[in-house]
């Protein structure tokens, strides 16, 4: 029940992230835009299926000058004991473009993590590659994470997104996280 209610919440927030983008996109259609990559533009909506629970992710990216960029999640994580936790991250990268369609981000990230008995700090390096091919973006990715209180750990992610136009796509991967490797689904809205 609870991760139903958390599935209808993660769909309002999500429908008006849409809304409000399409607003601002339409007020912004008369005024001459910097180009942005889409791939660190946006702002998101996923639950993931991890193993022992499931969780909500929000989560977001700005290139505040290119090709640098910041971006950041918020966890809510429901474990199959019946328990929550939660875990919070930002990140500053830059990309960097290798051939048509295809870019490598390297970044740092920090955060705080909520391991149920035990929260921690934590830090980390990360690295990814994008590859464009018309709507769908495939990507993936290594990184390496320190736990202030809980040891370091290996991570890594692939999937793919599916572009349904410039402004909105969704997609679905396979991710090692904070709280173990699961199956991802999330929608994005790209600025």
């Amino acid at each position: 029940m609870k991760l139903q209610q958390s599935v209808l919440c993660a769909t309002l927030f999500a429908s008006s992230l849409v809304l409000t983008g399409t607003a601002a996109a339409q007020s912004q259609q008369n005024q001459t835009q910097q180009h942005r990559h889409s791939a660190y533009n946006y702002a998101s909506v996923g639950v993931a299926d991890h193993d022992g629970g499931d969780s909500i992710v929000v989560e977001g990216s700005y290139e505040f000058k290119s090709p640098y960029f910041v971006s950041g999640y918020y966890r809510n994580f429901d474990n199959d004991a019946g328990s929550s936790a939660d875990s919070l991250s930002a990140k500053l990268g830059r990309y960097f473009w290798l051939n048509s369609g295809l870019t490598a981000d390297v970044g740092v990230r920090v955060g705080r993590v909520d391991f149920g008995p035990v929260d921690s700090n934590f830090w980390g390096v990360e690295a990814n590659l994008r590859q464009r091919v018309d709507q769908f973006e495939f990507y993936g990715g290594l990184g390496w994470v320190d736990y202030t209180d809980a040891g370091s750990d290996n991570q890594y992610q692939f999937g793919v997104n599916y572009y349904i136009d410039s402004n909105l796509s969704v997609g679905v991967g396979y991710q090692d996280s904070e709280y173990r490797d699961g199956v991802r689904f999330r929608g994005s809205y790209h600025f």
